[in-house]
């Protein structure tokens, strides 16, 4: 049965990218799954000897809505596992819902703190951190001395776009607001063909500003003249995000969250249904 479009007074569409505009399923979420083992034979000198970092551990962290970066994931469930002194990562690893309750004594934004203070950090935050861009950007055998890893193509390879339409067909101002860095998200903006969006319309976490602080709805609304966003996201963290803004609406993109009030499983359906495409418009195969 078609869903029957939506009148909107929203002035502006903001954009996550991962999990929205970009299939992330087997580049970040692998990320951690590797470093994970990595680390675990690696630096921990122990036995990889169970499956490791699920799905199910990935959704749970997704709706918690401080957990926005998948490096800090990573990192934070190196650690946490760590804590059991034992070589088995099967003896180590909480399970998905152990770690659901671990979590909720997160109650703060700030994710290095909460770890440090909880679990201690006998994997620096800084080399977790670098061995996950490493398999996410891939090392090439000129690197091969300087780096963590040996050489190998990055996952970044294996993402797919969720969306098909030019952002320019979108007839309102658009803007993203990401978690990813320039350099990531530089990526992303090629594998949508996206290369001509406007710098100013672009909120990464190399400015500082970092969901779910409002501040790049903010940023983004005032730059476009706009007031009341559309912002399509897939995570805690984005819904948090404006709820905080006070005003517009969230819809959230994907499996995540299955309480929104408006679920799409792609980005192109969401902007069919608040009335900024018509459905000739829309041609995204999933």
């Amino acid at each position: 049965m078609e869903r029957p479009r939506c009148s909107t007074t929203h002035d502006i569409i903001v954009f996550d990218v991962d999990g929205v505009l970009v299939d992330t399923s087997r580049s970040y979420f692998e990320v951690i799954v590797q470093a994970l083992d990595w680390a675990w034979t690696s630096l921990i000198n122990g036995v990889v000897d169970c499956e490791g970092f699920s799905e199910r551990h990935f959704a749970t962290t997704k709706t918690h809505p401080a957990f926005n970066d998948d490096y800090d994931i990573a990192w934070a469930i190196i650690n946490c596992a760590a804590t059991a002194q034992n070589p088995s990562l099967a003896q180590s690893l909480p399970a998905p819902e152990e770690w659901r309750l671990l979590l909720d004594g997160c109650k703060e934004s700030d994710v290095p703190s909460w770890v440090r203070s909880t679990f201690g950090e006998q994997i620096p935050r800084d080399t977790v951190r670098r061995a996950c861009e490493e398999l996410y950007f891939g090392v090439t055998k000129n690197e091969k001395h300087t780096a963590l890893l040996s050489p190998r193509k990055g996952l970044w390879e294996n993402e797919r776009p969720m969306i098909t339409i030019p952002w320019s067909a979108i007839p309102v101002p658009a803007g993203i607001y990401t978690g990813r860095t320039a350099k990531e998200l530089e990526l992303a903006l090629k594998r949508l063909h996206w290369e001509d969006f406007p710098d100013s319309m672009i909120i990464t976490s190399d400015s500082g500003v970092t969901k779910p602080s409002p501040r790049g709805l903010e940023i983004l609304c005032h730059t476009s003249h706009a007031s009341t966003p559309l912002f399509l996201g897939d995570t805690e963290s984005d819904r948090q995000t404006v709820h905080a803004f006070g005003r517009g609406t969230f819809a959230a993109i994907g499996n995540f969250l299955s309480d929104a009030e408006f679920a799409f499983p792609c980005p192109e359906e969401a902007l069919e249904y608040f009335g900024f495409l018509s459905p000739s418009n829309s041609s995204v195969n999933l």
